[in-house]
């Protein structure tokens, strides 16, 4: 299997695979969360290896739910090295954390997809995702 647990080790190939995504963020910042949220209780992360080299990562998130018996799961982030796309690694990724939340007896998962990645909600739907809108983003700025 090429898919194991993220460590903080990962945390250079993650940045360039979040950097592909558009999101920009720290290795310090990145070696801390994999240390200390991504624990397996709430959240985990996973990469995928070819020959020893990372290009390919998954995280996702477990939301209790009051109106629900199973966890909501929540993929915040799925990315590929450019190079590696459209051989079966990202649908490898999604399987295997469908496999990780049937595991843990989960209700669904969802993913927030933004509206300019349509080669993305291809991929989506051809995993059997279906579209639900309307999410509703409230973004907070932190006073200094």
């Amino acid at each position: 299997m090429n898919i194991r647990n993220a460590t903080y080790y990962d945390a250079p190939a993650i940045r360039l695979l979040l950097e592909a995504l558009g999101y920009r963020t720290t290795i310090s910042l990145l070696v801390s969360q994999l240390e200390n949220l991504f624990d397996g209780k709430y959240a985990q992360a996973f990469v995928y290896e070819l020959n020893k080299e990372v290009v390919g990562f998954i995280s996702i998130h477990y939301l209790p739910q009051l109106g629900f018996d199973g966890e909501l799961v929540l993929i915040s982030y799925l990315s590929v090295e450019e190079g590696y796309r459209r051989k079966g690694i990202g649908k490898k990724l999604e399987k295997y954390v469908t496999e990780q939340a049937l595991k843990r007896k989960c209700d669904r998962i969802q993913v927030h997809c933004q509206d300019w990645r349509t080669p993305a909600h291809k991929f989506y739907e051809q995993q059997g995702y279906q579209e639900y809108p309307k999410y509703f983003t409230k973004r907070l700025v932190y006073a200094e």
